[in-house]
């Protein structure tokens, strides 16, 4: 398989991925999931994460900060998992990660820079 099929896997397992992340965590359905894999990189967002009432809420300036602060923990709480399943589908390590919501938009922000693959991955790659 070529370059641009094993990226197109890629992207396609890392969109599910991140949208059962983040619905399973939300508990409500979200939108588009995007993918832009770099050489040593992957940027990803969910659009569309916050409910109908959480929007309503997110306008108001008092419940701004409170909605941003629950998306944030909601982040913190998949981040394990989220860095395991980028790190899994790329065969390779993350070196740092950012991963962020964005009330104003709706959206999930997420960015990821890529190492060498992990350890057992190069030993297991190099005995066959």
């Amino acid at each position: 398989m070529n370059d641009t099929g094993i990226r197109s896997q890629q992207d396609a397992a890392l969109v599910a991925a991140l949208l059962r992340l983040w619905e399973s965590a939300h508990g409500v359905l979200a939108g588009n999931v995007r993918v832009l894999m770099g050489p040593d990189s992957v940027a990803a967002w969910i659009e569309a994460v916050l409910s109908p009432a959480e929007q309503a809420i997110a306008r108001r300036k008092d419940g701004h900060l409170l909605i941003q602060r629950y998306t944030e923990e909601l982040l913190n709480s998949i981040k394990p998992e989220l860095l395991a399943q980028v790190e899994t589908i790329t065969g390779r390590r993350v070196v740092s990660s950012n991963a962020r919501p964005d009330v104003d938009t709706g959206h999930v922000l997420c960015f990821f820079v890529l190492g060498e693959p992990p350890a057992e991955s190069f030993v297991s790659s190099t005995e066959g």
